[in-house]
């Protein structure tokens, strides 16, 4: 069984080659059924891979995709993937619409796979995720993680991460939360394409 990843694209460049790419989501949206049989439905990967031309033998696509939506000439598309990005996928999307550069942010907690490939941190801004048993939390610097983390925890806490993730676990034993439950601090890391 696969852990899943959270794996989340943006979509940047030529307004005209962004919203081509969202008309091939809207194709897909439309389907009653899938365009290649495969086990996750109309939202596999490969059927967005193959309505751009793309072979999606040749590429992984193991997963799905979640949501897509488009503002101010971005599109994102979020996507649940086996372990972690899916290899190609990125690729064959560069490679069909040139003048569109695709931006990643992965997480995975079981193999600590936390990465972007945005350089800049313009599209994805949050360097931080705090994932718990509700919904992930993102901070852009360690500074809001901390001041976050003094708030939940009642003290004031230095803007350290192995400090706050002690804090954290600590809060999560003395608030007599379940057994697993629990708040997991972790950084991405910048990626080359």
């Amino acid at each position: 069984m696969a852990n899943w990843c959270l794996t989340e694209y943006k979509c940047v460049g030529d307004p005209k080659e962004v919203r081509e790419i969202y008309k091939a989501l809207e194709c897909i949206d439309q389907r009653n059924t899938t365009i290649v049989k495969n086990s996750f439905g109309k939202w596999w990967i490969g059927n967005l891979v193959k309505v751009l031309g793309g072979d999606c033998m040749n590429c992984s696509c193991r997963g799905k995709i979640l949501n897509y939506s488009l503002s101010n000439n971005i599109l994102t598309i979020t996507q649940s993937t086996a372990w972690e990005e899916q290899k190609g996928v990125r690729q064959i999307i560069e490679e069909k619409f040139p003048r569109v550069k695709v931006y990643y942010r992965e997480s995975e907690a079981n193999c600590e796979i936390y990465n972007t490939n945005d350089l800049n941190r313009t599209y994805f801004p949050e360097q931080y995720l705090v994932e718990n048993n509700n919904e992930p939390i993102y901070f852009r610097t360690i500074e809001d993680v901390a001041e976050w983390a003094s708030n939940l925890v009642g003290r004031k806490l230095e803007a350290n991460m192995i400090k706050i993730q002690k804090a954290l676990d600590e809060y999560a034993k003395v608030q007599g939360e379940p057994e697993d439950y629990f708040y997991d601090l972790h950084e991405f890391q910048i990626v080359d394409d």
